[in-house]
């Protein structure tokens, strides 16, 4: 039977680390087909094990092999194909994360994913991941991220503007949050794209379409209205709001199916 499962991180390291996702098909004969996973504004790492995985996406299709592999930032669905006697534990971080390991340039990845090692970080660990428990994967990168972790004017910067923008859900306004943190909007864009590989603004817009996908799938009311679903998202353009949720999701708000996502369990 496939299972996905959920991990917290502890408090001690979840300021950089936020959470691990497991997609568990390892003692399943089937596939798992015509899945979808969302962007969040967060960064992936994927420890592969078993047949793997087929990832489409924008026009580019990759068999993930045993292996560990580094996802880039997302900007519209994925379509995930989850094969027999596999198994995929995601190791999920902040958006501010890899600003404070890695001198890489994140916008190079972003919509891509890449064998692990391209970010030249913990490289002796990374072959001895798959087969391993989610505690022991878990541990291995506490243990090798952990000490890693530098803080200058950048990172703080980077930490303090996106934490921010995760807070509102995304509902804040770019030059007020450039005005909060005593920097020009030009100068924060410029450090986004290289240290999370969005712009403020495509992360203030992620975060308030996944914002918009939740209040759908985890609803206590009624059926929302389209301008209530536009409204909650800082929309005041019904086709505007419909337009960016369709190259988000690859579907309107009112056809998608929410059996169709991996979507994290509402905590």
């Amino acid at each position: 039977m496939f299972q996905y499962k959920e991990y917290y991180a502890d408090k001690r390291f979840s300021v950089f680390l936020k959470k691990m996702w497991i997609l568990d098909n390892l003692a399943n004969p089937e596939r798992i087909v015509d899945r979808q996973v969302l962007p969040n504004g967060c960064f992936n790492i994927a420890v592969i094990e078993g047949n793997g995985l087929i990832i489409k996406h924008m026009g580019w299709e990759k068999h993930l092999l045993t292996g560990s592999y580094f996802c880039g930032q997302m900007t519209q669905a994925i379509s995930v194909e989850l094969l027999p006697y596999s198994k995929a534990t995601m190791v999920q971080l902040h958006p501010w994360a890899p600003a404070h390991f890695s001198a890489a340039d994140m916008s190079k990845f972003t919509d891509q994913i890449v064998p692990l090692e391209v970010l030249e970080s913990g490289r002796d660990y990374f072959s001895r991941l798959p087969g391993r428990s989610h505690k022991e994967i878990y541990l291995t990168f506490v243990l090798a991220f952990g000490p890693m972790m530098r803080e200058d004017s950048t990172q703080e910067l980077i930490y303090r503007a996106a934490a921010m923008l995760v807070e509102s859900n995304g509902n804040l306004q770019v030059s007020k949050l450039s005005d909060y943190l005593g920097c020009s909007s030009r100068h924060l864009q410029k450090i986004f794209k290289k240290h999370i590989g969005l712009t403020p603004k495509q992360l203030s817009l992620i975060l308030r379409l996944r914002n918009t996908v939740d209040s759908i799938a985890y609803q206590q009311q009624d059926l929302l209205s389209m301008t209530d679903l536009a409204l909650d998202s800082d929309f005041f353009d019904q086709a505007h709001f419909i337009n960016a949720f369709r190259s988000f999701a690859k579907v309107t708000p009112k056809r998608i199916n929410i059996p169709n996502y991996f979507l994290s369990f509402k905590k």
